[in-house]
């Protein structure tokens, strides 16, 4: 797990609004500070988080919701996520449901939802059911400002080709909605495990913040050495 601690802040490639108050992140490889950042640091922000996981250790919500007042809906399938949530005292809730069997759509009108969605987490497994659950996202209604997409391809439970085909499809998928990949392949602990893809709405994100970044559909690195100097 790559962690970002307040020892670190001077390294930031990007300070965004309110970056100092952050003494550590909660995700498992930088993607609440990557959604920060893009967005520099927004206020009052919205997600929806499928994957869920734990409430805090190894969430990509946590710190939006405690430190910046942003408003979601995490999704898990595992009840005893609930019982996290609860432990936790996390304000926003948790549905204990089957991601691959949800109406979005509804979901959103439900949860009054604006068309324009900060952050979308797409993170299950196997890998086929995060790209299945992908497509059911009503991408030609609902637009997401950052979205972290994880691809699993590292999972060598997976034939190399499937995974090829699995990542390239959901690439196609979201580029064809104008979506822009500015970072593929992002890795954990090392510079091996790809698992994740990054992708911002470029309609949305200052392209002056993109610039300070190396960005790249295959970039092929850890978390920490895209948002960090060395």
């Amino acid at each position: 797990m790559s962690k970002y601690t307040k020892e670190k802040f001077n390294r930031l490639k990007y300070k965004f609004n309110n970056s100092e108050i952050i003494s550590e992140n909660y995700s498992q490889a930088y993607q609440d500070m990557f959604v920060l950042t893009m967005l520099n640091g927004k206020k009052n922000g919205t997600y929806l988080e499928i994957g869920a996981g734990d409430a805090k250790t190894i969430n990509n919500s946590y710190l939006l919701e405690t430190h910046f007042d942003w408003r979601g809906l995490s999704i898990d399938i595992q009840s005893i996520m609930k019982d996290s949530f609860v432990e936790h005292n996390r304000k926003n809730p948790i549905l204990i449901d089957n991601a691959l069997t949800i109406n979005y759509e509804q979901l959103f009108i439900d949860n009054n939802f604006d068309k324009q969605i900060d952050y979308l987490q797409l993170d299950i497994e196997p890998q086929h059911n995060t790209l299945n659950c992908l497509k059911l996202i009503p991408l030609d209604k609902y637009r997401f400002s950052v979205i972290t997409y994880e691809t699993d391809f590292y999972d060598n439970r997976v034939s190399r080709e499937d995974s090829l085909l699995n990542r390239e499809e959901s690439r196609k998928i979201l580029l064809s909605h104008g979506y822009e990949l500015v970072a593929g392949n992002i890795c954990n602990t090392t510079t091996t495990d790809f698992f994740e893809d990054w992708y911002i709405d470029p309609k949305i994100i200052n392209k002056d913040i993109v610039k300070l970044f190396d960005t790249s559909s295959e970039f092929n690195n850890m978390s920490e050495n895209f948002l960090l100097n060395p």
